[in-house]
C-alpha cells in the first residue's frame, strides 16, 4: 500500500512541476486578447494545441507554453491584415521547407492577398514601410503601397509583459516564473 501511495506522489509532484511553466486558459485569453472561441478555433485549425490533462474531472484541465502564449499573440496580430487560411498556407508552406513553423519570431508582411516572410532585420523602420510599385506586365496595382509588418518578437513579449503586469487576472509574481523570455525595456512608469 505505502509503494501504490507513494508511485502516486510521485507521479502528482512530476506532474504538477511540468505545469509550473504552463498557462491556463484564462490567462492566455488575457495576454493575448483572445476569446475563448478564437483559441478553439486555433486548436481545430491544428495551428495551436494546448495540452489537456483530464485529473478525473469532467472537463480536462488546459495548458499552453510560452511559445504557445507568443504563437497566439502573433497569429492575433496577423489576423488584423489576413485570413486565418491564408496564415495555415504560410504555415504549411514553412513545414513543406522544413522550417520552424512558428510566426512568433518572423517578420511577415502583407500585401493585399499576398503574404511575404522577410528575412532581412527591419527593426530600424518600425511599424509600416512605404513602398512605391511602378509597373508590371500587366500594368495592375500601379502606386503606393503601405506594407503592414508583424510587430518583431521582442516586441511581442515586450507587449505580454505589460498586459501581464496590467492586468487584476495575472499574479504577476506566478507570470514572472512563468515567462521564458524577458522584456527588453522598463516597464511602464505609473
Amino acid at each position: 500500500m505505502l509503494l501504490s501511495y507513494t508511485n502516486k506522489c510521485i507521479q502528482f509532484c512530476v506532474l504538477n512541476t511540468s505545469l509550473i511553466d504552463r498557462f491556463i486558459r484564462k490567462e492566455i485569453m488575457e495576454l493575448t486578447g483572445a476569446t475563448s472561441n478564437q483559441l478553439q478555433s486555433l486548436e481545430r485549425a491544428g495551428l495551436v494545441v494546448p495540452e489537456r490533462i483530464w485529473n478525473g474531472k469532467k472537463k480536462p484541465e488546459v495548458y499552453y507554453t510560452w511559445e504557445q502564449l507568443l504563437d497566439i499573440k502573433a497569429i492575433r496580430d496577423l489576423r488584423e491584415n489576413t485570413s486565418l487560411q491564408m496564415i495555415r498556407r504560410v504555415l504549411d508552406y514553412f513545414d513543406k521547407c522544413n522550417i520552424d513553423g512558428s510566426l512568433r519570431d518572423k517578420r511577415i508582411v502583407v500585401v493585399g492577398d499576398e503574404v511575404f516572410w522577410i528575412k532581412e532585420d527591419l527593426s530600424d523602420l518600425g511599424y509600416q514601410i512605404s513602398a512605391l510599385k511602378v509597373g508590371d506586365k500587366r500594368n495592375k496595382g500601379i502606386g503606393q503601397y503601405t506594407l503592414l509588418v508583424l510587430p518583431a518578437f521582442q516586441e511581442v513579449v515586450d507587449d505580454i509583459w505589460d498586459a501581464a503586469e496590467n492586468s487584476t487576472v495575472i499574479d504577476f509574481g506566478e507570470f514572472r516564473n512563468k515567462a521564458k523570455a524577458e522584456r527588453s525595456r522598463n516597464p511602464k512608469a505609473s
